[in-house]
């Protein structure tokens, strides 16, 4: 019973280790960020106030996100297109 135990306690340290040596994410630079932050422009360009044209800030956030994720290297061929026109208020 106690050979059971101690092989139980030195599998489950050696989890422990291996689990600890694995390295972590490195968070993403300033250079990533502000790489990330020009691509979502283009992405969803900005709306002049008083547009009809609202609700993308979610997916501004969302698509930041996953640059930021994917190091800065984002395939927009699938990303919904924003337009390069402006809605001008009258």
């Amino acid at each position: 019973m106690i050979k059971l135990f101690a092989i139980t306690i030195a599998a489950l340290g050696s989890m422990v280790i291996m689990a600890g040596a694995q390295e972590a994410p490195s968070p993403p630079t300033a250079a990533v960020a502000k790489k990330c932050r020009e691509l979502e422009i283009k992405a969803h360009p900005p709306v002049l106030a008083g547009s009809t044209k609202t609700g993308t800030a979610q997916e501004e956030r969302e698509y930041f996100a996953r640059c930021l994720h994917n190091g800065g290297i984002m395939d927009n061929s699938n990303e919904k297109k924003g337009d390069d026109t402006h809605e001008v208020p009258h």
